[in-house]
């Protein structure tokens, strides 16, 4: 049995659907699934920014020479507001976002 919450409801599933679920979990996860290329992929999962990746984020960034980018999964909604204020608080760019995918370019 699998459970899911998201903002707005809890979401219960069982049998042949975890497998199909944690099957596209996997393939999303993928930097090869990403739609766009980059020089290093992070995978957030449903992880909100204020539960830990942002600061994951930050240090993969830091890591990064200027002008390089990072793909970023995350499935959380809250991801698309927290990345774009973050990149343009911290002077780097969000290059592009794709579905639960975004590009980030270290300044």
């Amino acid at each position: 049995m699998g459970v899911r919450r998201t903002e707005t409801a809890l979401i219960v599933w069982t049998g042949a659907e975890v497998v199909a679920a944690q099957q596209q979990q996997a393939a999303a996860a993928d930097p090869a699934n990403a739609p766009f290329v980059a020089d290093q992929f992070f995978d957030a999962g449903d992880k909100g920014c204020g539960e830990g990746p942002l600061d994951t984020i930050a240090g993969l960034v830091r890591k990064l020479q200027p002008g390089q980018t990072l793909a970023i999964h995350a499935t959380d909604p809250s991801v698309a507001v927290d990345l774009a204020a973050w990149a343009r608080m911290s002077g780097n760019e969000l290059l592009d976002r794709q579905g639960t995918y975004y590009l980030i370019r270290r300044k």
